[in-house]
């Protein structure tokens, strides 16, 4: 019966390119032996036919799928739900979704939580947990992605493979399993651990050891179960030309950011929020139309702007950008960092910032004099200080005494503060913004001795803006400010020694051409800890942008 397909026209089968019977339905699905039975759709009813085109038992429902081990999918007013051969419910459970039964599990979505789980014949969930989306089994084996995104498999059982999360995740084949991490997709094994370091922005499974890739430049590749390129898809003319199209892009990636900040700046984008024509767009702005017409058609094309039924409004990224992003973009496209970054090749060439030449005096003591500026920074820092979300709770904090160094406007201190209500909060730094009401604020120069007790200190992404002259110096105050029980928590990037992902890597360079500092490895804090007379405790969240390190103070 494989002979037999679905008409172009989706309303009736065919076989060897012949009608398989008179009837027309509006829209009819494959056939699924051995049973025999399609499910066809006619005047807003589903209901299944078999290969004579005949209604199989008299029930029709709002929509029907195919049958998988005798079981199909079906929908009601109530919602979906699964039927056996003769049309009879094989449980009574109702889903806001349901899938096919695979291996006699079935993937299904909750009506009241709206997350997925898997049920058995009877309609009984399997296991405890719902998420937020879960595949077929497949060899006993699903994946799962939890809330916050990150996927892993579990075994029929609901119990957890390999305790390994990933972006994105599939299913085994043949032993191994594509998966992606921020550093692109790549093969791993039944214990959860990458066949090797590649990665790639396409990937397929094996085939009898091998499998098609596609590498960064979009160069298309064949691959071994180690990694290695087994042959090149791509000849070297085609090669070369998909690498130089990658870096051309990247040569003018720049104008992106300017564009967007200048169409921000314009304020476009809020003339865009709430809708707008055409021609009162025109009216409303000051720009010439030919501006405007520009201004539109690249973010549409970037879909940041959306044009329905003659009105022009903002996408979900559109509104991001400009209620969340604008002082971003504000601050990184600031014409300061602009000048001072032409002159990247003479900091590099002396390993020293060149900012200080460039606007007669040091960045933080110049922002004092920006007013514009000075808030975009602000407002970055209270950005920024989201990302410690993940972070806040390896503090255990109750009711100590925490002190952020360099903490500027307290925005780290106080989302610290709503994770721990009952800290003492202090904010060190040398210009201090008194920006929330239950912050001590003391003006101190870091560089300079000290005296502020507390049972906590915190300096977040500071030693990164700094030289390791000046970096020790930082580290030896605090030190005299120590015990032996005084708990020092740094957040910084550290940077992989593998060289295998730009984690602090590009932004190194800003650093050291605006004030002279870079992101640093684990040997290089270990090396500056040591001049200081610290000792790393531990270490979390170590592959994150940002890590936490835990420091206390060597004992004489």
């Amino acid at each position: 019966m494989n002979e037999i397909i679905i008409s172009f026209d989706e309303t009736h089968h065919l076989k060897n390119g012949k009608p398989l019977y008179p009837y027309r339905f509006d829209k009819v699905q494959s056939f699924h032996f051995p049973l025999g039975y399609a499910p066809v759709k006619k005047r807003q009813h589903a209901f299944f036919i078999n290969t004579e085109g005949k209604t199989v038992f008299e029930r029709a429902f709002k929509d029907a799928f195919g049958f998988y081990d005798n079981i199909a999918t079906v929908v009601d007013e109530n919602g979906f739900f699964h039927i056996d051969t003769q049309g009879h419910d094989i449980h009574s459970q109702r889903f806001a979704w349901a899938g096919n039964f695979q291996e006699s599990l079935c993937v299904v979505k909750d009506i009241k939580s709206k997350q997925f789980f898997h049920i058995d014949k009877n309609g009984k969930p399997i296991y405890t947990k719902k998420y937020a989306y879960v595949g077929d089994y497949r060899y006993g084996i699903a994946v799962i992605m939890n809330n916050d995104g990150l996927c892993t498999h579990i075994d029929t059982h609901g119990k957890l493979r390999h305790k390994k999360y990933f972006l994105e995740l599939d299913v085994y084949h043949k032993g191994y399993a594509i998966a992606k991490d921020e550093r692109g997709y790549f093969h791993i094994n039944k214990a959860g651990k990458a066949l090797y370091n590649n990665r790639y922005l396409k990937l397929e499974p094996f085939y009898n050891g091998r499998a098609v890739a596609v590498d960064q430049y979009g160069v298309k590749l064949i691959i071994s179960t180690e990694g290695e390129t087994i042959q090149k898809i791509d000849n070297n003319n085609a090669e070369i030309q998909k690498i130089e199209q990658y870096y051309s892009l990247q040569a003018f990636s720049y104008w992106h950011s300017r564009i967007l900040t200048s169409i921000l700046e314009l304020g476009v984008l809020d003339q865009l929020e709430n809708g707008t024509t055409l021609e009162k767009l025109y009216q409303q702005t000051n720009l010439p139309k030919k501006s405007i017409d520009m201004i539109l058609r690249w973010l549409t094309v970037y879909q940041v702007s959306i044009l329905k039924q003659g009105n022009y409004s903002l996408t979900l990224a559109g509104k991001t950008i400009l209620h969340q992003l604008k002082p971003v973009y504000s601050y990184w496209q600031n014409k300061v960092f602009v000048k001072t970054s032409l002159e990247l090749v003479n900091s590099l060439k002396n390993h020293k910032n060149d900012f200080n030449k460039l606007h007669q005096a040091p960045f933080f003591e110049y922002i004092q004099k920006d007013t514009k500026l000075a808030k975009d920074l602000d407002k970055i820092m209270s950005f920024y200080a989201v990302d410690y979300n993940t972070h806040l709770s390896y503090l255990n904090l109750s009711n100590e005494s925490v002190c952020d160094i360099g903490g500027g406007n307290g925005a780290l201190l106080s989302k610290l503060k709503q994770h721990y209500p009952k800290i003492k909060p202090i904010v060190l730094d040398k210009f201090t913004y008194d920006s929330y009401r239950d912050i001590e604020f003391i003006k101190i120069d870091f560089f300079e001795k000290w005296n502020v007790k507390s049972d906590v200190y915190l300096i977040s992404r500071i030693l990164h803006d700094w030289n390791d002259k000046q970096v020790i110096q930082i580290l030896k105050n605090i030190a005299n400010n120590m015990d032996s029980k005084t708990i020092f928590y740094i957040f910084e990037t550290i940077v992989s020694e593998e060289n295998l992902i730009d984690k602090g890597v590009s932004v190194s360079f800003h650093l050291l051409n605006v004030l002279g500092g870079r992101e640093r490895t684990l040997p290089e804090f270990i090396a500056l800890f040591k001049e200081a007379n610290l000792k790393i405790k531990d270490i979390y969240l170590e592959k994150l942008p940002v890590s936490l390190i835990k420091i206390m103070k060597k004992q004489a």
